[in-house]
């Protein structure tokens, strides 16, 4: 499943290389027809973590120019459960340096999710 394409909206995204590597931020919008939503969980939809995860993976793999994949999620602290309507005009900041990608989901004071996870190019042999 694309994150990006059936949960989540990018309504505006940036990005640019530094010294401490790629940095990104994108102004989010939730997908409120997503299957996804309906199911997790029936009339109080949230979020899935998996789901924050992966959207990060896609837009670094956007933003970089290279399709990427999950390698390791090393941590991850869920803070607050980001319903649809929290996703709406959220911000996804984050960071690749080498494999090692950062990121965190906030709005306003209210951070959702930080997380640290090693990522590395999609190899379709990984697969087998």
């Amino acid at each position: 499943m694309k994150v990006l394409e059936e949960i989540i909206n990018v309504q505006r995204a940036a990005w640019e290389n530094t010294d401490a590597g790629l940095r990104v931020a994108a102004t989010l919008a939730p997908r409120r027809n997503s299957n996804v939503y309906k199911g997790h969980f029936p009339d109080k939809p949230i979020t899935p973590g998996v789901c924050m995860i992966g959207a990060v993976v896609e837009l670094l793999s956007q933003a970089s120019g290279n399709t990427l994949q999950l390698a390791k999620v090393n941590n991850i602290k869920y803070l607050s459960m980001m319903s649809p309507d929290d996703v709406d005009g959220a911000t996804l900041a984050a960071t690749l340096n080498g494999e090692t990608a950062t990121a965190t989901y906030t709005k306003g004071d209210t951070i959702y999710a930080k997380m640290k996870l090693t990522v590395q190019p999609f190899h379709e042999t990984a697969l087998l």
